[in-house]
């Protein structure tokens, strides 16, 4: 059976599933997956050390490493059950933590000059939840990477369309993009995807250095577009926290020198406000690739390799 058929047939059990059965099956697809699949169990454990400043090896960091993959299940089943929220519902269980304003303060400044903004956010909590959510107070379009079958892509894509969030295929995203700020429009960008110093812009995260793309910044400079980043997850009883932040605007540049120090201002930016959402809840951070691959220091080994070799 393709995957096509699969999915559709897991949507059409999702929707008379309830939520609880829903998350406990989908925790434990991808929690069985951490057990065995060894690089990305490493992977987990070392950027989990790194957020909660522990060794790899440490017995919290291990805890916190499984939580995410278990916690993964629950967002990435969040795609298949879209059609079923009610957005009505949601806003009722959502309590905004946005400091000094609501988040839909935030989003009016970002928007105020006209220039577009650029929402940027992480594979933390509930991204797609986060685009519904906003989709409900400004015309939204996303950055999406695409499904290999094109019957997948139309079905999986076309649950974010019902919510109101237009999809923009990752490959060759920049030319639609600055099309939608040059509107006005706003554009959601997942930012958190470590790439090599080449390609990318030196960031201090969780106070180590890594390379990260450089993509949404030089958009916004180049537009005039506003950078602001939010964030939504999962709290307890069935409910879910969001976070937004103040936007920030590029400031005019002459020449590349100010440009290239304008980009770097703007990520560090976006990554020290997702430290402060990674910092309240770890185990909704989904990074299961080694987010800071400059660093030299070794991969602890592995336990559960140990015991079983």
């Amino acid at each position: 059976m393709s995957s096509y058929w699969l999915v559709h047939s897991g949507i059409a059990v999702a929707g008379r599933t309830p939520r609880r059965v829903r998350d406990v099956l989908a925790s434990t697809v991808t929690s069985a997956t951490y057990v065995g699949w060894r690089s990305k169990r490493l992977a987990t454990r070392e950027n989990m050390g790194k957020v909660l400043g522990l060794d790899a090896s440490h017995a919290m960091v291990r805890r916190t490493a499984f939580r995410s993959w278990s916690n993964y299940g629950r967002t990435a089943a969040s795609l298949i059950c879209l059609p079923f929220l009610d957005m009505a519902d949601v806003d009722a269980r959502t309590t905004d933590l946005t400091e000094g304003m609501s988040w839909q303060e935030c989003l009016a400044a970002a928007m105020a000059p006209g220039r577009g903004t650029i929402i940027t956010t992480g594979h933390f909590g509930s991204w797609d939840l986060a685009g519904a959510i906003a989709a409900q107070q400004v015309p939204l379009s996303a950055i999406a990477d695409t499904f290999k079958d094109p019957r997948l892509n139309s079905l999986l894509q076309g649950h974010r369309r019902d919510k109101n969030v237009d999809i923009i295929p990752a490959s060759g995203a920049p030319r639609r993009v600055m099309e939608e700020l040059l509107a006005g429009r706003v554009v959601a960008i997942l930012v958190d995807r470590p790439v090599t110093a080449r390609r990318g812009v030196e960031v201090t995260f969780f106070g180590h250095k890594t390379h990260v793309p450089a993509g949404a910044a030089a958009m916004a400079v180049k537009s005039g577009a506003a950078v602001m980043p939010g964030y939504v997850w999962y709290a307890p009883n069935n409910r879910y926290y969001l976070r937004a932040f103040p936007p920030m605007f590029p400031r005019p540049v002459s020449d590349e020198t100010e440009r290239l120090h304008e980009v770097q201002r703007l990520t560090q930016y976006m990554f020290s406000c997702q430290e402060e959402v990674v910092r309240r809840c770890p185990p909704q951070w989904f990074m299961f690739r080694r987010f800071w691959p400059s660093d030299v220091e070794p991969v602890v080994a592995d336990p559960v390799q140990a015991r079983s070799a």
